[in-house]
């Protein structure tokens, strides 16, 4: 794709200043990292990192029938959320394959936002205006209109204290809410895509310069950080990555999010298949392994017990705060015990790794 039909958010003249090098994702044009991505990993881990997001899709549900609808097409249970918190959820065919994977932020009972992936974001809206007959409902694209900026780190909260009166302390995982922040009207969820703890910030674009830019002098231990550190983040955390962990094809319960999948009265797409994979179980698994020498697993990379191809590698890097490669991949359920022996065939050789528990890093925070 040339570079003039490439989207860019609203921060590409900041990312060009910072000397960031540039990536193509779902067409839009992005900072891959601006140091390297193993600085910029490590330092997320252990400080603060602020990430460009603004290429991810916002979609508002709004009407009184707003909650019923999207407890139609949502594999978690609306029943479960409360104004003013998000919860993640599936959107799933009717063969129980993944549409997308998202976040609902849930402001009241007549007004919904579902945070999608950039790649699927016609698809998605698409797909939620096919199914809203009959609930009262618009469904309105607001991905235009909003930048979204990450920050996040173990003193994310410390350091974005100190650009706003509102008290963070008092805000706990998953909660929603509105806060000025250097002076700028923004929406938060305490949440994120690393494993640690963060806030997850939308503010109208025409904000999101000067946003950015006081984030990141805010204090020195704020520094930008890519894709590239934001990928094997979410790797360490086992975060699915949807193209790799979910698919059309691929159903949560197969990618080990059974748990999203909620037994509620309420029909969805796929409801039938679904339950039945987490009542007998599904014909293959997400797995974590570690390699056990310094060959890098891959997507697409054939998993091996013996000498017999067994599944597929998901997602696989080389992880910072472990040392080592680990990956992610597809088996049938005799396989994925944790200690199982497996190979990995990369590049044409057989490498052995090791089935381990999944998460590979845990969140320290409550």
């Amino acid at each position: 794709m040339k570079n003039e039909q490439l989207l860019k958010t609203v921060l590409f003249a900041e990312h060009e200043k910072l000397g960031a090098v540039m990536t193509v994702f779902a067409g839009w044009s992005l900072p891959v990292y601006y140091t390297n991505i193993i600085a910029e990993h490590l330092h997320t881990r252990k400080a603060a990192g602020i990430f460009d997001i603004s290429h991810m899709s916002e979609i508002q549900v709004d009407g009184g029938g707003a909650r019923d609808f999207l407890q139609s097409v949502m594999t978690n249970d609306l029943d479960r959320l409360r104004a003013g918190a998000c919860f993640y959820s599936i959107m799933c065919n009717e063969r129980g394959g993944t549409v997308d994977d998202c976040f609902i932020y849930m402001f009241s009972p007549e007004r919904f936002w579902v945070i999608v992936n950039a790649a699927n974001s016609k698809k998605d809206l698409d797909w939620l205006k096919a199914h809203a007959a009959g609930f009262g409902v618009e469904i309105n694209d607001l991905s235009s209109e909003l930048a979204k900026i990450d920050l996040q780190g173990p003193f994310s909260g410390p350091i974005l204290q100190t650009l706003t009166p509102h008290p963070l302390d008092r805000e706990k995982r998953f909660n929603l809410f509105e806060a000025r922040i250097a002076d700028l009207p923004c929406t938060l969820s305490r949440s994120g895509y690393t494993g640690e703890d963060g806030f997850e910030i939308y503010t109208e674009n025409k904000n999101a310069v000067s946003l950015w830019n006081a984030l990141l002098d805010s204090d020195p231990r704020v520094k930008p950080v890519g894709l590239g550190a934001r990928d094997t983040l979410r790797i360490e955390a086992c975060y699915s990555l949807y193209g790799h962990e979910l698919t059309e094809d691929i159903s949560p319960v197969e990618a080990g999010i059974g748990w999203v999948v909620r037994e509620k009265q309420a029909p969805f797409p796929g409801k039938a298949e679904l339950l039945r994979q987490k009542q007998q179980g599904a014909a293959r698994t997400l797995i974590a392994f570690k390699m056990q020498d310094k060959a890098i697993p891959r997507s697409g990379y054939g998993i091996f017990a013996g000498d017999r191809l067994r599944g597929t590698v998901s997602s696989g890097c080389y992880a910072p705060a472990f040392g080592v490669p680990l990956g992610l991949g597809f088996v049938s359920p005799e396989f994925a015990a944790p200690d199982t022996p497996i190979r990995i065939n990369i590049r044409n050789t057989l490498h052995d790794a090791l089935v381990v528990r999944r998460p590979f890093y845990t969140y320290k925070g409550e």
